[in-house]
């Protein structure tokens, strides 16, 4: 009991913890990790969950519509751009926990219009998401290929290859620079074709990399 009291009472500490979680994901800075990593997803959705579920509970919020719509729209965008980037740089479903803001917490005083639109987009997110979810779980496989260290072991690159099934597959090269031997930041370096690096990926001197044939310079944007 006083464990969840405590919870209750510095519901403010989750708040920040979980807009800390979101800055760093939306920044694509990830433990180096992946078991790290994986954990500190399930405590983000565990955690907003119970923020959420304490604030319907506990608190006599009402959000107006209005917000939602904007809300809706900016999750679809981030939907379609974790669908682009084959959930790689902001994986999907740490979006869910946002599914349940809108049945929860919406006002029933808003105006009939802006009921009428965030429910509408609030269904269209839905299909959207889980159709790309669906893509995603059934016809598409992504596989980390290779990591290759640095010469000054402050930088890494890691291959992606994608496979998209009877429509092909593609080949997605990032640049992760660790910070404190505990994070990385990932930045997408080269797009090919399926099967590219797996051969050939090396680094020609600090701030050049070579995959196959090709040299790439990690130092433009």
């Amino acid at each position: 009991m006083y464990f969840k009291k405590l919870i209750y009472d510095k519901i403010w500490i989750l708040a920040i913890v979980l807009f800390i979680f979101s800055v760093l994901t939306l920044n694509s800075l990830y433990f180096i990790s992946n078991v790290v990593q994986n954990i500190y997803y399930g405590v983000y959705v565990v955690l907003s969950i119970i923020t959420i579920t304490i604030i319907r509970n506990h608190y006599s919020l009402n959000i107006h519509n209005g917000f939602f719509i904007l809300l809706h729209m900016l999750l679809i965008y981030v939907t379609y751009v974790s669908y682009l980037n084959h959930f790689i740089a902001v994986p999907l479903f740490l979006i869910f926990p946002s599914l349940l803001i809108f049945p929860l917490l919406r006002s029933q005083k808003s105006h009939s219009i802006f009921k009428f639109f965030s429910g509408f987009l609030y269904i269209l997110l839905l299909i959207i998401m889980f159709a790309f979810l669906f893509v995603r779980l059934i016809f598409t496989s992504v596989k980390l290929v290779k990591t290759v260290y640095s010469p000054n072991n402050k930088q890494m690159i890691e291959v992606y290859s994608i496979n998209n099934g009877a429509v092909g597959g593609s080949t997605h090269v990032y640049l992760a620079e660790k910070y404190c031997y505990l994070f990385k930041k990932n930045r997408l370096i080269y797009s090919g074709h399926y099967g590219e690096g797996e051969d050939i990926v090396k680094w020609k001197d600090i701030n050049h990399v070579q995959i196959d044939s090709k040299t790439i310079d990690i130092t433009s944007p």
